[in-house]
């Protein structure tokens, strides 16, 4: 099959849908049909970008890991599809698609600490042009000062309730004539693992029953959790750094040691774990002033 001959035929069938069924949402099917061998006229063009794209986040402080791919073709008309029935004002054909669809490329941008994504989003902010101001998706439960700098950093914040956390940005690029959107997701190696079991299990047309949700939330604490901590171990190893550098007294003020408690108090940890750490921060070099 060349990538001009997809048929209204083929397009219903693997969307599992009719003609009449197309046509109550408001969507000419033949407008399916052009969106898609549109789509696969522009492969080439999508794999170019992906890759330049890529290359360059990888230049981006603190990026650990990139990921992207192009856009399934069905999968583009089933969001065509969702889309109509948001917004149904909008003329969404093989001609402005384009415009309406910001993920036809979605690269993924995975980094070890949290507010690495402060970082990674003035370098994209630096790149490229944005299409909108970035979104940061976070967990309904989610405060405090990361939650802050989200909104301080010029995010538009979503609360959502499955415990799906990332920053995305829709950068536009015009590498030749044609413009085109990406979407770009920064998160951390724990979300990312969190989001790749979480997207396995509910995604696509998959039926999440109560237990394997629940087990979904307790993964996606844990991983909350696991962030927490590695941004502690962060802040411990700066602090230990900058002491090391000579720019700053070899021993731990009394200060500097309560702060550490205080994170330690937050910590998702056993008692015996907290004592251990607690005994840790006591055995740091410095004089510790007695209670009284």
């Amino acid at each position: 099959m060349s990538i001009h001959s997809v048929t209204l035929s083929y397009i219903l069938t693997a969307l599992k849908t009719s003609q009449e069924d197309l046509c109550a949402q408001g969507i000419n099917p033949h407008t399916l049909v052009a969106i898609y061998n549109d789509f696969l006229t522009r492969k080439y063009d999508l794999n170019a970008i992906s890759q330049i794209t890529a290359n360059t986040l990888l230049q981006a402080p603190g990026a650990q890991a990139i990921r992207y791919r192009i856009k399934d073709p069905l999968h583009l008309l089933r969001k065509v599809i969702r889309k109509k029935a948001e917004y149904p004002e909008r003329v969404i054909d093989h001609h402005s698609y384009l415009d309406w669809i910001n993920d036809l490329v979605g690269i993924r941008v995975l980094y070890l600490y949290k507010e690495s994504w402060r970082s990674l989003g003035q370098y994209i902010e630096e790149v490229w042009p944005l299409k909108r101001p970035p979104v940061a998706y976070i967990h309904e439960c989610d405060t405090g000062m990361l939650v802050e700098e989200l909104e301080k950093g010029g995010c538009t914040l979503r609360r959502h309730p499955l415990g799906y956390r990332a920053v995305h940005y829709v950068i536009s690029t015009q590498p030749h004539r044609q413009r085109y959107f990406v979407e770009i997701q920064l998160r951390t190696l724990f979300e990312e693992g969190w989001s790749e079991i979480d997207h396995t299990v509910r995604y696509p047309d998959r039926t999440c029953n109560g237990f394997a949700r629940d087990l979904l939330a307790v993964l996606n604490r844990l991983t909350g959790n696991a962030d927490d901590i590695a941004t502690f171990i962060k802040i411990f190893f700066d602090k230990m750094q900058a002491k090391k550098s000579g720019h700053s007294t070899a021993t731990w003020t009394q200060e500097e040691r309560q702060e550490l408690e205080d994170e330690i108090k937050k910590l998702p940890v056993t008692p015996e774990e907290r004592q251990r750490l607690h005994e840790h921060i006591r055995q740091l070099p410095g004089r510790i002033h007695s209670a009284d």
